[in-house]
């Protein structure tokens, strides 16, 4: 295992410093109503052909859905609709959006919505770029190495991040699994950050997709060959979320609060682009795939656990954190901050409602000793060794920490 382990850094470090030295990235427009903008935006890209909208069925529906495409018509925007993806984005829905996309010889993708969203648009990128290739053959590390067409990502949740990230997570409906399309080509060129868009969001989806903002940027932040500016971004994204997370879920925050938490999502987003996420996403991801739970809702519980997890190893990164959450006295020493920073991570799930709502769904099921290896084996395989976390976890530790997660909520269940 040592061995193992020492392979599995020299792997991460050479895979973090191609990724520190790569320039990539998108532009990003933050501001109230830049979303009624976007026809505008198309035509100084010298893109005036039909474009393909992507969006979820429930944003579809809304007032303010029609009343952007309203928008867009009178500007003379040509456009066709999908809005067919769901929660968790299945690669049938891919699919079907890169047909539509040929069928209709669109020019480029406006992706409207939540993570799920984007990741839509932008694995259906990736497979019009490659049109000799299924979906599927593009899971994994730069498999797609081409030119996508140009995607304009307009959040209408603030914290999967998606707008600005190279990853795109699918979910196979036939086993459940999520995977991920990981390629620096399919970063969207264009990031709308508007808070208009999550003006009528419900707060239990204020509150997922904040703790999901949280979790990356502590992610970025612990994880091992990280770099300045990645770090940067994941400190002001943690003091953001801190500061604006609970007014928007009671709605006391207004549209500057719905700002902050877009920025802080983008730059969470931007820093684990260059540092990655690791374990609490991984875990999250094969809890989320066996039992369709929320993502954000599934990181948000993993969380403390995995940071308890790791130990000293993070104590000084977590103090600083605390710091900046101002949730700690200066002079404490980093393990009682650190432990701070863990406990204030647990208050906020249970002041947003998460705790209770994964109790509920985990009530239903009848979770085994077999369920949890396969869940670790599935985690352990997305992260070792592609995740330069701060500590290296083996099958039997990932086991025990999914055990203890899944059986929170109503007592052990040896079966």
């Amino acid at each position: 295992m040592i061995f193992k382990k020492c392979c599995y850094r020299v792997y991460q470090y050479a895979l973090t410093s191609v990724m520190h030295i790569i320039k990539y990235g998108n532009k990003v427009i933050s501001k109230e109503g830049a979303v009624y903008n976007i026809p505008e935006l198309l035509e100084k890209q010298g893109e005036g052909g039909r474009v393909l909208i992507i969006t979820g069925p429930h944003i579809a529906r809304t007032g303010l859905f029609r009343e952007i495409a309203r928008v867009f018509k009178e500007k003379g925007l040509n456009y066709i609709i999908f809005s067919g993806t769901s929660a968790e984005t299945g690669i049938d829905s891919i699919e079907y959006a890169r047909k539509l996309y040929i069928f209709h010889k669109c020019c480029a993708i406006v992706a409207i919505g939540g993570g799920s969203v984007m990741d839509c648009a932008k694995a259906a990128a990736a497979g019009i770029a490659c049109p000799g290739k299924k979906i599927t053959s593009l899971v994994g590390y730069q498999k797609c190495r081409k030119k996508i067409p140009l995607v304009v990502a307009v959040p209408a949740t603030a914290g999967t991040g998606a707008e600005t990230t190279a990853c795109a997570v699918v979910r196979d409906v036939t086993t459940g699994n999520k995977k991920i399309i990981a390629d620096t080509n399919i970063i969207p060129k264009f990031a709308v950050l508007d808070p208009v868009m999550t003006r009528g969001l419900p707060s239990y989806m204020a509150a997922y997709s904040g703790m999901d903002a949280l979790t990356h940027a502590t992610e970025s932040y612990l994880n091992k060959y990280s770099c300045k500016s990645a770090e940067k971004d994941a400190e002001m994204a943690v003091k953001l979320i801190a500061e604006n997370i609970t007014g928007v879920y009671y709605g006391t925050g207004g549209s500057i609060a719905r700002q902050k938490m877009l920025e802080a999502s983008y730059l969470a987003g931007r820093a684990f682009l260059r540092t990655s996420v690791g374990y609490v996403h991984a875990i999250a991801h094969a809890i989320g795939g066996r039992y369709n739970i929320a993502h954000g809702m599934a990181v948000a519980v993993v969380l403390p656990y995995v940071l308890t997890w790791y130990g000293k190893c993070v104590y000084k990164k977590l103090a600083k954190l605390a710091d900046i959450c101002n949730i700690a006295e200066r002079n404490l020493p980093d393990c009682k901050k650190a432990e701070l920073y863990i406990n204030y991570i647990q208050m906020l799930g249970q002041k947003l409602g998460i705790y209770s709502d994964f109790n509920k769904i985990l009530k239903k099921e009848d979770i085994t000793r077999k369920d949890v290896k396969k869940m670790a084996k599935c985690a352990i395989i997305e992260s070792n060794p592609h995740y330069p976390v701060p500590k290296i976890m083996s099958l039997k530790e990932c086991e025990y920490i999914i055990y203890s997660i899944c059986t929170i909520s109503y007592g052990k269940n040896n079966k």
